[in-house]
C-alpha cells in the first residue's frame, strides 16, 4: 500500500504504473526467495524469519546472519494513435520511452536458536528489512495537435520503506512452532515534477513533494511439520496506521493527494498460507508454495472506502542442488493489483547458490513484463474519444545474498 495509497487512481489519470504508486515491493527476503519466485514467506533464512517468526522451529542451531541487496531495471515504453487531418487513425505513435535502474538494500538480520543460556523450546531473531521501494523516472516530450514540439515534462520519484524487526518462537515439539513478531516502519518518498517549454515567454515548473511515513506493524505465524519432508505454515501481518508528515517546496502547484497536513492511513491486513516439500531425491530438490490475501478493499479514509479491491498472490519455485555444482533456483510469482486487473502483474524468476567455505553466497533473477492501455482502467480518461494511451513495461529485478551459521 501506498504512502498516499488513495492518490493512486487520480495520479494514474497521467497513466503512471501502479507499482511507483503503491511501492515496488521487495517481496523477496533475499537472492534465494528471488530465484523462486519471490516466496519469502517460507524462505527458511535470518531475513525470512522476519516475516514469518515460525520458521525459527525449522532453522539451523547457532547464530545466523545474512545480508541481502538487489538492483532494478525498469523499461517503459509508450505509444498513441496518429489521426490524419480527416480524424482516421494513421498508426501509431512512440511518445516516451524511459528507462531507470536503481540499488535497494534487501536488509540485513541474525537469528540464535540453541544457544545454551536459553531455553531449548525459545529461539530469537532481529533485523532489518525493506518491505518496498519507489524508484521511477518519466520523462516526456510535448507536442501540439499538429505534433509540433512545445516543451518536455519529466517525473522522478524515489525513496524507501524501511522495517525494524523483533521476532521471538516458542518451539514445544518437532511438529509444532509459534511465532510473534513486531517492527517499526519508517521511509519516505520524494516526487519532483519539472515542465519547460519552447516559447521563451512561457514559465517553466519546478515542483518537489516529500513525505515521511512511521507506523507499526505486527505479526502471527504458526509452523506445522507432520513429518520431515513436509512444512505447512500460516501467518497474519496487522499493521497500525501510518503516521505521514507532507512537505512541499518550489512552484506552486496542486498535487492529487489526500492531504496538505499530517494525517493517519490504514493499511490492509494481510493472510499468508505456505508450504515446503522436500522429496528427498538425489537432487536434494525443495519445492516452495505460497498464498497472500489483502484486505486492502476494506482501507477507508476519514470514514470513506478509498475504492480499492481486495488484492491476492501466489508464489512458487523449486529447488534443486546439481552434482557437483552449484544450487539452481526456478520459479514463478503472480499478484492481483488492488486497482484494476489490467494492472496485475506476474514475475518469472531464476537463481543460483553457491557455497565458499562456511559462507553461503546466492544470486536471484526476477522478470516482470506488462502491456496494458490507459482505458482498461476505469475512471481514466484516454486523450480522445476512442483513443488509447499503450504502455509497455518490464522490471528485471537482480539479487544478491551472503550468509552464514555460526556454531554457539
Amino acid at each position: 500500500m501506498s504512502i498516499i495509497a488513495a492518490g493512486i487512481l487520480s495520479f494514474m489519470i497521467a497513466g503512471l504504473p501502479e507499482v511507483m504508486w503503491l511501492g515496488n515491493p521487495v517481496g523477496s527476503a533475499s537472492a534465494v526467495s528471488c530465484g523462486m519466485g519471490g516466496s519469502g514467506f517460507m524462505e527458511v533464512s535470518a531475513l525470512g524469519i522476519l516475516t514469518n517468526p515460525s520458521l525459527l522451529g525449522i532453522s539451523d542451531h547457532g547464530l545466523q546472519v545474512e545480508f541481502a541487496a538487489g538492483m532494478d531495471f525498469f523499461v517503459e515504453k509508450r505509444t498513441r494513435r496518429v489521426y490524419d487531418q480527416f480524424e482516421s487513425s494513421i498508426g501509431e505513435s512512440e511518445i516516451a520511452f524511459n528507462r531507470g535502474i536503481g540499488f535497494f538494500p534487501g536488509g540485513a538480520a541474525l537469528a540464535i536458536r540453541g544457544w545454551s543460556g536459553l531455553p531449548e523450546s525459545l529461539a530469537f531473531a532481529a533485523g532489518w528489512r525493506v518491505p518496498a521501494f519507489y524508484g521511477y523516472t518519466y520523462e516526456r516530450t510535448i507536442r501540439d495537435a499538429a505534433y509540433v514540439i512545445t516543451g518536455d515534462e519529466k517525473l522522478d520519484i524515489s525513496g524507501i520503506l524501511n522495517e525494524f524487526t523483533l521476532a521471538v518462537s516458542f518451539i514445544p515439539s518437532d511438529v509444532f512452532s509459534f511465532g510473534l513478531a513486531g517492527g517499526y516502519v519508517t521511509g519516505s518518498r520524494d516526487v519532483t515534477w519539472e515542465v519547460t517549454h519552447v516559447d521563451p515567454s512561457l514559465d517553466s515548473t519546478h515542483s518537489h513533494r516529500s513525505e515521511s511515513v512511521s507506523g507499526i506493524v505486527t505479526r502471527g505465524s504458526i509452523l506445522f511439520s507432520p513429518d520431515d519432508r513436509v512444512f505447512v505454515s500460516a501467518a497474519l501481518d496487522y499493521p497500525m496506521p501510518l503516521s505521514v508528515t507532507p512537505r512541499t517546496d518550489g512552484d506552486p502547484i496542486t498535487w492529487n493527494v489526500l492531504s496538505e497536513t499530517d494525517y493517519d492511513l490504514d493499511m490492509p491486513m494481510t493472510l499468508k498460507l505456505g508450504s515446503i516439500y522436500i522429496p528427498g531425491n538425489s537432487l536434494r530438490s525443495r519445492f516452495i508454495g505460497e498464498f497472500f490475501w489483502s484486505s486492502d478493499g476494506s482501507l477507508e479514509f476519514e470514514g470513506e472506502n478509498l475504492g480499492l479491491k481486495n488484492s491476492w498472490g501466489v508464489n512458487a519455485g523449486v529447488e534443486n542442488t546439481l552434482p557437483g555444482g552449484p544450487v539452481a533456483r526456478f520459479g514463478f510469482g503472480y499478484r492481483r493489483s488492488c486497482i484494476a486487473s489490467a494492472l496485475d502483474r506476474m514475475n518469472f524468476t531464476t537463481g543460483l547458490g553457491f557455497c565458499v567455505g562456511e559462507w553461503n553466497l546466492d544470486l536471484g533473477a526476477s522478470f516482470s513484463p506488462d502491456r496494458w492501455r490507459q482505458t482498461q482502467i476505469t475512471g481514466l480518461p484516454s486523450f480522445a474519444s476512442g483513443d488509447s494511451l499503450t504502455i509497455e513495461e518490464t522490471d528485471t529485478k537482480v539479487m544478491f545474498s551472503i550468509s552464514r551459521v555460526f556454531d554457539l
